[in-house]
């Protein structure tokens, strides 16, 4: 087995615990692999070097595309020396190859939630057992706390607003906002504070850019894992835009995201779908992203259409997001959000 120790690479996506609207994913310990990489990483015997975890952490979340089950495993350590068993992960989520779901490093856990007594890991290995095809995509997110287990019966109802499929003629054209119910999304968990936006900021969601599942496939994955493994009240974005530039509703512009540490009231989140840290957005992703912002703009007045407004999620620390091929585009976007755009 190997030996040394791995420093993780932050590759953060852009996230709330159910009574806590400040609160978001700026972890700087998330390991993103797709394709080739995966294989790299795990090396000829199909485990990875022990990973050190900055901060520390009681949850490895996981997001991963496999074509078989059981294609991926999890064992934890406080000190790097003492190894819990491998344990395939809880799955929150399975859809065709998409799957999200979790690993808890200490056993025993009331189901309240509540750990604060109970020490945090500090290492964790991942292993592809042998027979099984490697996946093909792997999100690990070491978290400091297991939420409370939820009961989908107690999912709250959301406002009739929030369910609307919002059609926006603007001066630069006109987008769609495709509506919660069109990606099938679960209702929240718990109810989240409403909001007068007054800024933006653009996030990625570190997912497959080249995609084999459908946008709302994707879309509940995320979904699942924010609201299953992290715990929070709903998907934490207010809006998503997908590669062909299709804009998607979240949370909506009037409620509470969760999506930048400390900065969420106000603050309307939009994620790119896809990993931006070397591939650009499309041209219709960047039009239209535009055209949302100059909506939100119109509708609220609070949101100029200048980059003190319209921010990058990495301005505000912590993070590589939205990764550099989408950031070094923000500029862009503000301008066509000002000026309009000459595609679609």
């Amino acid at each position: 087995m190997k030996t040394s120790v791995f420093a993780l690479v932050l590759l953060c996506a852009c996230g709330d615990t159910p009574t806590d609207d400040e609160i978001a994913d700026d972890s700087a310990d998330r390991l993103t692999l797709e394709d080739d990489e995966i294989a790299s990483f795990l090396g000829a015997d199909r485990v990875s070097d022990p990973i050190a975890s900055t901060a520390g952490f009681r949850r490895v979340g996981l997001l991963w595309d496999a074509t078989e089950d059981n294609a991926l495993e999890v064992r934890t350590s406080l000190d790097g020396v003492i190894w819990t068993e491998w344990k395939a992960p809880q799955v929150v989520s399975q859809e065709q190859i998409a799957r999200a779901g979790h690993v808890d490093a200490v056993v025993g856990i009331a189901a309240t939630g509540s750990t604060a007594t109970d020490p945090l890991a500090t290492y964790y290995q991942l292993r592809v057992p042998e027979g099984r095809v490697l996946p093909t995509f792997i999100v690990v997110e070491p978290m400091p706390d297991i939420p409370a287990i939820f009961d989908p019966d107690e999912a709250v109802a959301e406002d009739p607003e929030d369910t609307q499929i919002l059609e926006a003629s603007t001066p630069i054209g006109s987008v769609t906002i495709h509506s919660r119910r069109e990606w099938g999304a679960r209702l929240p968990r718990c109810a989240t504070s409403r909001m007068t936006p007054n800024r933006a900021t653009i996030h990625h969601t570190v997912t497959p850019t080249r995609d084999s599942m459908t946008v709302p496939q994707r879309l509940r994955q995320i979904q699942s894992f924010h609201m299953f493994s992290r715990g929070w009240c709903d998907i934490g974005y207010n809006y998503l835009v997908s590669r062909d530039g299709r804009v998607w509703r979240g949370r909506g512009a009037r409620t509470v995201g969760a999506h930048v540490l400390n900065s969420n009231t106000g603050n309307v989140g939009i994620s790119f779908i896809g990993t931006y840290t070397a591939t650009a957005p499309t041209a219709d992703q960047m039009c239209n992203a535009a055209r949302l912002l100059r909506r939100l703009h119109e509708d609220f007045g609070g949101i100029s259409l200048t980059r003190d407004d319209v921010k990058g999620h990495r301005q505000y620390g912590g993070t590589s997001c939205p990764g550099d091929a989408l950031y070094n585009r923000i500029d862009d976007i503000v301008r066509k959000a000002r000026s309009g755009c000459a595609t679609n």
